[in-house]
């Protein structure tokens, strides 16, 4: 039985020891490559203004890579992918998420393509006269 395709949104923060050109970079490429892996399309990686490097509203204490305690984090760089992809390999796609060192966060979203109603007819009520005796 083929299962039917959904379009996600992910939004993920790189920490800022990763956050020059080329730790960004690898990082999309990682998470591009396993969204194309489990058997995804990726239909864009948005980066510019109002992404990219932000300070966060609260600080993050994670582990960083060498180190044996954790440290605040007070900002971080956003990226934000489009792609499709069956429902049951979203899994596969978080669990490399949760392994990438250099993802502080993740969040994956489920878009829902909305239609509208074809022509509802809409009757007019009819005035109801206020009859004063």
């Amino acid at each position: 039985m083929r299962e039917r395709r959904r379009n996600y949104e992910l939004m993920i923060i790189i920490s800022p020891l990763h956050a020059n050109e080329e730790g960004v970079a690898a990082t999309i490429e990682r998470i591009s490559q396993s969204i194309t892996n489990a058997g995804g399309e990726v239909t864009g990686v948005n980066q510019s203004p109002p992404w990219g490097r932000r300070k966060l509203a609260y600080p993050i204490r994670e582990y960083a890579s060498g180190e044996a305690s954790r440290r605040n984090f007070t900002e971080g760089y956003y990226a934000l992918f489009t792609f499709s992809l069956a429902a049951a390999k979203v899994v596969e796609v978080e669990r490399t998420l949760k392994l990438t060192d250099s993802v502080m966060r993740h969040l994956i979203t489920l878009v829902e393509v909305k239609t509208l109603p074809t022509e509802e007819v809409v009757e007019e009520a009819e005035p109801v006269a206020d009859q004063a005796e």
